[in-house]
């Protein structure tokens, strides 16, 4: 993976973000971390290892969004303790007909992935015309980078499903999960599903990008 870095000499605490698939890292260097916080952006997920030390810092909050959830948990694992570990519009089984995005209709994603193709899912995630032409402000990423990442993501996450799947442990103790209403890409019936009796879920009037309201979410 990749990562982008906001880092000083002195701060002891990190904000680590795990950007969705075919995410520009640029749309994520508005966020706003607590001051006194380094910032760590992880984007392309074609090669799943992340070296980067943590070791300084007596802090680290963790926000994840869509399949930056299950990125996280695989880049992460059980090695560094969060003080905080934030899912937002992803579960940890992001292709699941009942707790992710429907198998087929990832794997229609993944089929027929091209400019267009890329341009619908935008629509979708977006939700409306004037977010769209926001998130579209920043150049997006090559179109052939992006499938090879979500052929990467597919071949890594595509599990069979498991008769207990609901109760398997997860490698991060999440302390919340946030859930668009408005979400189009991962349904929000499923994420239910999911963190149901995990942790804490707090609902957003949003489509599945949801960074435009980052203040709002963040503070609740």
């Amino acid at each position: 993976m990749k990562l982008i870095k906001h880092i000083s000499n002195n701060s002891s605490r990190l904000l680590l973000f795990f950007a969705g698939w075919s995410a520009a890292p640029e749309l994520f260097e508005r966020l706003q971390a607590e001051e006194g916080m380094d910032v760590i952006i992880c984007y392309d997920y074609r090669e799943m290892v992340f070296r980067e030390d943590l070791s300084r810092y007596r802090e680290i909050h963790l926000i994840a969004w869509s399949m930056g959830v299950r990125m996280a948990e695989l880049a992460l694992g059980g090695k560094w303790d969060l003080a905080s570990a934030t899912a937002v519009n992803g579960t940890p089984r992001p292709i699941d007909d009942a707790c992710g995005i429907p198998v087929d209709i990832f794997r229609g994603t993944l089929e027929n992935l091209d400019a267009e193709g890329l341009r619908r899912f935008n629509r979708r995630m977006c939700g409306s015309r004037d977010l769209l032409a926001r998130y579209e402000e920043t150049p997006p990423r090559t179109i052939e980078d992006v499938r090879q990442e979500l052929q990467c993501i597919y071949d890594i996450c595509h599990v069979s499903p498991k008769p207990d799947a609901a109760v398997q442990p997860t490698a991060i103790s999440w302390t919340r999960a946030i859930i668009s209403t408005g979400d189009r890409i991962f349904p929000p019936a499923n994420q239910r599903n999911y963190w149901n009796g995990r942790c804490p879920i707090t609902e957003i009037d949003s489509p599945h990008y949801p960074f435009h309201l980052w203040k709002q979410w963040n503070e609740l």
